[in-house]
């Protein structure tokens, strides 16, 4: 089993006096897939933004317990949080890319941590679409803008520019659910070619997808993991009826 890179122990999360997140323990290793699935408004989008601290952008939040990234306490007072959003970057379930063009969306990280060298951001704008496999396709339109691509490649210059300021894990909250069926392939493709070297972590209602796609799943149910561990298993065999119940389209 490859090192944990990411952890939580205990962890409880309130938005004003609701609870979202109940004494969730869970070890992530690197370069692993891993799949949170559960019913809508069981936690699993808020889980994916307490761990890069995306949670502290809503009012009267509050945490109780911990979460490590690489053994750090994120919540420790010395944490520079956009030092961890830039080790810990998230995609959303709209694709989202700056009104700019492909080169100055994937451009925009690496200045705002204060690249300035032209040769470096070439290079890097290079190797970011090469890895989302969009190299070829827009190295001739660079200056175009980004909103106006085709959805998934839209979806992949988001990718792009976290890849950019070279993170570590990739959140992902649905990536896929506004993309038709043939990009969705495209975007798992990628996933599995991107885990070699980063450790991802997708909420997903697509039960289908998560058991092609990921090393490990974890289901939730009004803001408690129920069960986590190997897909196969989860899916196959699953030690929870909960966990059976939905996996089986019971209900959710």
């Amino acid at each position: 089993m490859d090192p944990i890179i990411l952890s939580t122990q205990n962890l409880n999360f309130y938005y004003g006096s609701f609870q979202a997140l109940y004494n969730i323990s869970i070890n992530i290793p690197e370069h692993h897939i891993v799949a949170l699935i559960g019913p809508s408004g069981c936690g699993k989008s808020t889980l994916l933004k307490v761990f890069n601290r995306m949670s502290d952008l809503v009012s009267g939040n509050r945490v109780e317990g911990h979460v490590f990234f690489k053994n750090q306490d994120i919540f420790a007072a010395q944490t520079d949080i956009m030092s961890l959003r830039k080790r810990i970057g998230m995609v959303f379930q709209q694709p989202n890319p700056f009104p700019l063009s492909v080169r100055e969306n994937i451009e925009y990280g690496p200045k705002v941590h204060g690249e300035t060298n032209k040769e470096r951001l070439e290079q890097i704008v290079h190797e970011s679409l090469q890895s989302v496999m969009l190299w070829d396709r827009l190295k001739d339109s660079l200056k175009k803008r980004a909103t106006e691509l085709l959805p998934d490649e839209q979806q992949r210059i988001c990718i792009a520019r976290l890849l950019a300021v070279d993170p570590e894990i990739l959140l992902m909250d649905e990536p896929c659910s506004s993309l038709d069926p043939i990009a969705i392939v495209g975007i798992e493709d990628l996933m599995q070619k991107l885990k070699e070297k980063y450790t991802i972590v997708i909420v997903t209602h697509n039960m289908q997808q998560a058991a092609r796609v990921s090393d490990l799943a974890g289901f939730m149910l009004l803001g408690k993991l129920i069960e986590y561990g190997a897909t196969a298993q989860i899916f196959a065999a699953p030690q929870d009826k909960r966990t059976e119940d939905y996996v089986s389209g019971h209900y959710g």
